[in-house]
Parts: C-alpha cells; structure tokens; sequence
C-alpha cells in the first residue's frame, strides 16, 4: 500500500473513467528497456542462392542470427565455444562482437573454410606468433601429411583439394559431370560478358577442377577432364592428384598443342608445400 500511495503522489497512477476498470501504472518510453525477444524469429532471412554471405557451404546459418545469439548470451571478453562449427559462422560473429572463441569440427574441410572466411571477413591471420598475443589465429590437427591425405574418404579429399586451391565445391556430390569445384579468379568480375538480346543473363569465366585420389592420375583421367572441359566450354583447367603417369603428361602436351586448352596438373605434394602460387596466376 506504501507503495501505491508513493506511485499515487507521484502522478503515476492512472484512473480511468470507468470505474467498472482498474487502474494502471503509467509506463514512459525513456524508461521502457523494449519488448521481450520471443521464442520464433521471422525477421532474418535464411541464406540463398542470391546472399552475399553465402559460400555454397550446406549447413551455412545467416551471420545476423548467430550475432543476436551471441549478443543475447555473452558479454565481451567472454569465451563462446561452437563445437560443430561447420563454415564458422559463430566463429565470425563472436570475432566481430569482441568475444573470444574455440571453434570444433570433425571435418578438415570445414575447418579450411572457417579459416579462409575468419581471414577474408575478420582480417585476422592464421599465424601462431599472432595468436600468442590475442591477434590471429591457429588450426590444429589437420591433415597435413600425403599418408593421412591418403586416408581421407573420397569426397572429403575432393573437399580439401577444391579448397586448397581456393575453388568453390559443387553443391551436389553426384553427377557432377566430371567436374569437382570451379576456381573464379580475382579478375573474373572484370571479365563478364553481357548478355544478347535473347540471354536471360551474365556468363562468368571460370575455371574447372578435377580431383583424383590416385598414387598417380593416367590417360583416361585426363581423357575424360578434357571431355567435361569441352562440354563447359572451358580453355583452362586444373587437375589434383598424387601424381601422374607419362602418357597423363603427354596427354595434357597434346591438348594444348591441338586445341590451345590447358590442364595445370597440380601434385598434392605442391599443395603441401606451398608450391602452387605460379601455377593459379
């Protein structure tokens, strides 16, 4: 009762006409802290074909849904911990929201993507020096010997050859035509033909990959790449394996000298060492 005579001489009670209705305590909107957040968010869109967040990762959340869950349950400085942590998308959010975080996953290959797109969007390195003093990064326990490369199952070294060197996996594992991930080159955009009067839209350039888990990669290999380049119209390709056969060689010889197409043949000893900066220029 204290209270509602204090409320009362205060001027915050209001009485309405009717006395059949009760009174109500009079709520300012610089005192309000907002409306509760509900339990089903319809606000924020899912990733499409169309997102530019997007990277063609499957199980990829909206950036914006992960940054209110966040924002929602943690405060700065604190440790946010995503143990399936798939393309990295919490990963993202806690960096931008100055949390810090560990980030788990069973797959080498999403482990790749999250770091590439922790670099690309985050700005911070993948160097030990630098994650010592809280400014990058580190990616422990990858596969990165040929025997455990080896070991992989098919599609997951598909997965980690594409992305080794910077391509973009297929959507789909089956039916691919031959083709096991494009590379769409820093100059790609500035190489966009418009469309004729009779195209619905832009052709972009890229570039095919194929990926054989293979002591060494032979001539039907490269047979049926330069068959999938030829379908996809495509003047310039790259093949990854362990290694490759002379008549493969003489093969990818033979291509460019009669039809002026170019298969980089690329070993996933290069990959490992670093050694196919030349080969993607």
């Amino acid at each position: 009762m204290e209270t509602m005579a204090q409320l009362d001489e205060e001027g915050r009670i209001w009485y309405p006409d009717d006395k059949s209705k009760r009174p109500q305590l009079k709520r300012y909107l610089d005192e309000m802290h907002g409306v509760p957040m509900g339990s089903v968010w319809t606000d924020i869109p899912p990733i499409n074909s169309q997102a530019a967040e997007r990277l063609g990762y499957p199980t990829q959340k909206p950036l914006p849904l992960l940054e209110r869950i966040i924002n929602a349950s943690s405060n700065e400085n604190d440790i946010v911990l995503d143990a399936f942590c798939g393309c990295g998308t919490a990963l993202v959010a806690a960096q931008k929201l100055k949390r810090q975080w560990i980030g788990i996953d069973i797959s080498p290959t999403s482990c790749r993507v999250m770091a590439k797109r922790l670099q690309d969007v985050c700005g911070i390195r993948e160097k030990e020096e630098l994650w010592k003093i809280g400014r990058g990064f580190v990616v422990h326990d990858l596969p990165w010997t040929e025997e455990r490369l080896r070991a992989l199952p098919p599609f997951e070294f598909e997965n980690w050859a594409v992305i080794a060197l910077g391509g973009m996996k297929n959507k789909t594992q089956v039916g691919d035509k031959g083709i096991d991930g494009r590379i769409f080159p820093v100059f790609a955009m500035n190489n966009v033909r418009e469309a004729g009067a009779d195209e619905l839209g832009l052709e972009e350039r890229w570039f095919p990959i194929q990926v054989k888990q293979k002591d060494k990669a032979g001539r039907p290999d490269i047979d049926l790449f330069e068959t999938a380049m030829r379908r996809a119209e495509c003047a310039k390709g790259f093949f990854v394996s362990f290694d490759y056969t002379g008549d493969a060689e003489t093969e990818i010889s033979r291509f460019f000298r009669d039809e002026h197409c170019v298969i980089i043949p690329t070993t996933v000893r290069e990959i490992l060492d670093d050694q196919i900066a030349h080969k993607l220029a």
